[in-house]
């Protein structure tokens, strides 16, 4: 029965129509047949299912190719798709607004179910809904990125529950999308309570929940959560930096990743975009090193660093190549390395100042990528807060559109094109160009906008 629902709520998707407000009920179903916790699961590994990219564009990997591309990190070639985003030329009908609402249609499903009258143990239904909350968290906080407009602080639509066809929808402020997906993490958080897992588990909203208030700069909140599950000690900091994406997902520095089941036969897989693009290739690939980029330049300063192991240097284009070698691999989605990184420099802008384990959470990753540039003094502020956008920069190059986020979180200056001239566009100059478009006939039909 499982599998019936889940097939259908996937051919369901398929066939919708590009406006999100017309989707039929999630899996084919009338209302009056969702009322058990199979069906509950089932719209789950729908939801994931779509995320990862089973049938259909991957929402999760597209952040990561647009975000680097629209900072500049890499340049564009052979492809039509991308320069769109190298240029801050972006067109309306990008997709990516859709299938985020899509998936949230999904979860909004269960959202609005009384799971405790159905037929099952509580600890089914906290995995049911600790799911729906942390990957609910997920999609918002991804379209709140990368929609939110700077000048008028407004976002995408908070929709918390499924929308007929008559409702009408308005953009959100984008503190109260901020808010909704605060909220939502922490319920992932109560209902993974104990161990208790189902697709995610505890650890992994944790974990999502501390990038969460990172980026939202509640350093506080963002400290608690990445010190939290470091002193687990249920992960580790591998010895070689190429160790966290081996094709078959065991590493542990990993905490969350978008699984590759090689039961899928549609593409494209949670990592094909990631791997097409930046295929070691001239004629195939689509992105390499932007060589007047930001991370170019932080490379070059450190040739002995180990992070260049990801990286293939020919005479004339440097391909980024290493983390996603091939489209058969889990995506990793959240790891280890990333709340050293949370905790060092949530824990600087807490306390104003730089404590020894700021500077130790800074030298496990630098142990790791070049043992001789480990700090062995307590710098000042502002030099522990550099080295730490540097090196994040370089540790998590492509991950998650991670250097996009950044670059906003610290409105940073961007390398200007050969059209705009010689050296550093201001971030004032470019906010908004890096907010993505609604769709076209969200615009026509609903009059969406993101004005006061």
């Amino acid at each position: 029965m499982k599998n019936i629902i889940l097939s259908l709520l996937i051919l369901t998707f398929i066939s919708c129509s590009d406006d999100f407000l017309d989707i039929p009920p999630a899996t084919g179903l009338t209302d009056d047949k969702l009322v058990d916790l199979t069906a509950m699961r089932a719209l789950i590994n729908g939801a994931y299912s779509l995320t990862r990219g089973n049938q259909g564009v991957p929402f999760c990997g597209e952040s990561s190719l647009y975000g680097t591309t629209m900072v500049r990190d890499v340049v564009v070639r052979n492809n039509n798709n991308y320069p769109q985003f190298f240029d801050h030329l972006l067109a309306n009908d990008l997709g990516y607004f859709v299938r985020g609402y899509r998936i949230l249609n999904t979860l909004n499903t269960i959202a609005v179910k009384d799971l405790s009258i159905m037929e099952g143990t509580d600890d089914q239904k906290k995995a049911i809904l600790g799911d729906m909350h942390f990957l609910r968290a997920l999609i918002y906080f991804d379209l709140n990125n990368y929609f939110e407009l700077s000048s008028t602080g407004y976002s995408v639509p908070l929709l918390l529950k499924p929308l007929g066809v008559d409702e009408t929808i308005s953009s959100s402020k984008t503190g109260e999308v901020r808010n909704a997906i605060e909220e939502d993490i922490e319920q992932a958080r109560f209902n993974f309570q104990n161990n208790l897992s189902g697709v995610a588990n505890y650890q992994a909203a944790t974990a999502l929940a501390a990038r969460i208030y990172f980026f939202h700069k509640k350093y506080d909140k963002a400290y608690e959560m990445a010190d939290e599950v470091i002193k687990t000690g249920d992960f580790i900091i591998e010895s070689d930096v190429k160790a966290p994406f081996n094709p078959l997902g065991t590493s542990r520095e990993n905490i969350f990743s978008f699984k590759f089941n090689p039961g899928d036969n549609a593409n494209p897989r949670p990592t094909t975009s990631l791997r097409n693009a930046y295929q070691p290739n001239e004629t195939t690939g689509s992105l390499s090193l932007n060589p007047n980029g930001v991370l170019s330049r932080l490379m070059n300063a450190d040739l002995q660093d180990n992070r260049w192991s990801f990286y293939t240097v020919q005479p004339n284009i440097t391909y980024i190549d290493g983390k996603y070698s091939s489209d058969q691999m889990d995506m990793i989605y959240i790891r280890l390395a990333e709340m050293y990184l949370i905790r060092a420099e949530s824990n600087i802008m807490n306390n104003n100042s730089v404590s020894q384990q700021d500077v130790d959470d800074i030298n496990i990753l630098r142990f790791r990528a070049n043992p001789s540039t480990i700090l062995t003094f307590i710098p000042e502020k502002n030099a522990a807060l550099d080295t730490l956008y540097n090196d994040r920069t370089k540790e998590l190059a492509i991950e998650l559109g991670d250097h996009y986020l950044n670059t906003r979180r610290l409105q940073k200056g961007i390398i200007k094109t050969d059209q705009e001239g010689v050296g550093i566009k201001p971030y004032s100059e470019y906010a908004d160009l890096l907010a993505f478009p609604f769709p076209l006939n969200e615009i026509q039909i609903h009059g969406l906008n993101r004005k006061p």
